[in-house]
């Protein structure tokens, strides 16, 4: 007899306590669990066939240890039942030839992959041998945060960063936060993948006024080239951070006009951290921020209607004493207006989408949480037009398909936005981008085979040149095949993962250690092209 090897997914937020599906197994009814279904799978669905095995039966395992997994929650459709101490599950009196099959248990996560919807689509065929479900236990970033002196420091926010990647690119989730025990400790349990783990600026509750400065692991610049801390399932990383702890001045700033309400401060230091600053207004109309000693870029935004959004910057020097009279002299935060275009040759039976369908975004790849620049969205205005409201800096345009309609082209007055960074300069104004879009694509399809027999898997097709969406998705049927209907003519790299996989697919190196499971694949509008796929074995 052998063993079919599946790597399952699993959520630890489950919302049906154990207990509820416990007593309902013993009492012998047969509770029903919402299947959670994504993609284009046509799984779940019951059929009553003679090809259906009369047991389903397999072991819950440890994807870090290889061990057997107690007490897991295992669904079959609408059927669900606990492992027993040896991991072991059994679904008798089966008449499923099609299913759906997800497991969850408190303490593991979806998979090592983000936005894995944790859900196994399985055919009779598959079903007949054993399964073996393997699930990813949390891995643990714990550490202790300590003063320079190596006294500990309670109370302190510790944030957990991770890198992903979408079909827009990269991108940076906070995934927990955790404050610091009475000894400065800390535990934050995390899916495994690639983090930084930061601190924020805070001030102390001291009888002399103090501050705990941002502090980092890895330590470094907030770059898109910065390092990270790569962590496994099962896995504990342990850390000692030793954040500045530094007396602050009072630093008063003055408006060059009247109030205009809230404002978000940010103080960045000579070292490049970003110090986000609490201000508050004061009777005489001067707002008062703390600091420690040292120069910092200063800025100032408003934070009101974004159609009027505006913002300051300076230099301030803090010496070792409060200071008053810092000048901010406000103009408007660049609004860049975004018009649509439709390319000449695009059929005019089919509706063109609007801007705010292409899901358009500029991304600035910025890890530093506090300067919120990592992505910016289309803001609206009143007469249906639409902009970005982007600080000066360099940001990469973003977006998605539409239907049938995909962007051709972008541009910034000179600048091909497809190839080319948006540069904003201080004061950039009225200069368009221009997306052109068009409803000419082609089509892709094919099935994907485990070891000759169709699967159901995760179908990716990268784009090899200029495209503002960095990669295409969709899940294959629960009989391999799949279809991709409107596809921007080009060439393409495809490959196909039993579950979600996430990788920087710009990287040419990205696809590298996948080898022989890659293929290429050329798609010309108005054809329809045909690639069968062989899935990348769960254990590459």
């Amino acid at each position: 007899m052998y063993t079919n090897r599946i790597v399952c997914s699993v959520r630890r937020n489950d919302s049906i306590p154990f207990f509820v599906i416990l007593v309902c197994t013993l009492l012998g009814q047969q509770m029903r669990c919402p299947a959670q279904i994504g993609g284009t799978a046509g799984a779940g669905t019951s059929i009553a066939s003679s090809g259906a095995p009369d047991l389903v039966s397999g072991t819950v395992i440890n994807a870090a240890t290889d061990q057997p997994v107690r007490r897991a929650l295992v669904r079959l459709n609408n059927r669900a039942v606990l492992t027993d101490s040896e991991g072991r599950f059994r679904f008798e009196q089966n008449k499923e030839s099609s299913v759906n099959i997800l497991v969850t248990k408190p303490g593991f996560y979806a998979s090592a992959e983000y936005g894995d919807a944790g859900n196994l689509y399985l055919q009779s065929s598959q079903l007949a041998a054993p399964l073996e479900l393997r699930i990813f236990p949390e891995a643990l970033l714990t550490g202790v945060v300590l003063a320079p002196d190596g006294t500990p420091l309670p109370g302190i926010s510790v944030n957990a960063i991770r890198s992903v990647y979408d079909d827009l690119g990269r991108r940076w989730i906070p995934v927990d936060q955790r404050q610091t025990d009475s000894y400065g400790r800390f535990r934050i349990p995390v899916p495994a993948g690639e983090y930084r783990v930061q601190t924020h600026y805070s001030l102390l509750n001291t009888p002399i006024a103090e501050a705990v400065l941002p502090v980092a692991v890895p330590s470094g610049s907030t770059s898109n080239a910065s390092p990270l801390v790569r962590i496994h399932s099962g896995e504990e990383q342990t850390f000692e951070l030793r954040p500045t702890v530094s007396p602050i001045r009072t630093v008063g700033i003055s408006q060059s006009s009247a109030d205009r309400g809230f404002m978000r401060v940010s103080a960045r230091a000579s070292d490049g951290d970003a110090l986000q600053v609490n201000s508050m207004l004061e009777n005489g109309g001067e707002r008062k921020i703390q600091l420690p000693q040292g120069t910092y870029a200063l800025t100032v935004r408003t934070v009101a209607d974004i159609d009027s959004a505006e913002m300051a910057e300076t230099t301030v020097t803090v010496p070792d004493h409060d200071i008053s009279g810092v000048v901010l002299r406000f103009s408007p935060v660049p609004s860049i207006p975004v018009e649509l275009l439709i390319d000449e040759s695009s059929s005019s039976d089919i509706t063109p989408p609007g801007l705010q369908q292409l899901g358009l975004s500029l991304q600035s790849g910025q890890t530093d949480l506090d300067g919120g620049y990592a992505s910016l969205g289309l803001s609206p205005r009143a007469n249906q037009a639409f902009f970005f409201s982007a600080p000066p800096g360099s940001y990469r345009l973003a977006g998605r398909n539409s239907g049938a309609w995909y962007i051709k082209s972008a541009s910034y007055g000179d600048s091909d936005l497809l190839e080319q960074e948006l540069v904003v300069a201080p004061g950039a104004s009225g200069t368009p981008i221009r997306v052109l879009v068009s409803n000419q694509t082609g089509a892709l399809q094919g099935t994907v085979h485990l070891d000759g027999a169709p699967v159901a898997s995760w179908v990716c097709v990268i784009p090899r040149g200029p495209s503002a969406q960095v990669e295409y998705s969709t899940r294959s049927s629960s009989t391999g095949s799949y279809s991709f209907s409107h596809l921007p003519p080009g060439s393409y790299q495809a490959i196909a993962f039993p579950r979600r996989h996430s990788a920087d697919y710009r990287d040419p190196e990205s696809l590298t250690p996948f080898g022989d499971h890659v293929q290429s694949v050329t798609v010309n509008a108005g054809d329809k092209s045909t690639l069968n796929l062989d899935v990348v074995p769960a254990t590459e």
